[in-house]
């Protein structure tokens, strides 16, 4: 009950993270445009976190859940992904 309950959470917190990118159509350029400047650098998943947090409407709380994890890696495959294209 407690696992479905945390994907449950999950869900829902990326769910308000793509509304929040409906409803911005320009976030999604700056979260690219933050992971491709930060992508190569050692710390790469923090900064990128911290950059999105202070740059953005969205916010990444210094304790990440799950679904902040989730998100800043599947933001850093999609850079790292729209790199191996060219």
């Amino acid at each position: 009950m407690a696992s479905e309950l945390n994907q449950q959470r999950i869900i829902d917190e990326f769910l308000r993270c793509f509304r929040k990118m409906i409803m911005e159509p320009e976030l999604a350029g700056e979260l690219v445009r933050i992971a491709k400047e930060h992508i190569n650098e050692p710390n790469a998943y923090e900064r990128i976190s911290e950059e999105v947090s202070s740059q953005t409407t969205l916010k990444i709380t210094d304790e990440h859940t799950d679904a902040d994890r989730m998100f800043i890696n599947l933001l850093i495959d999609v850079v790292k992904g729209d790199s191996n294209l060219y």
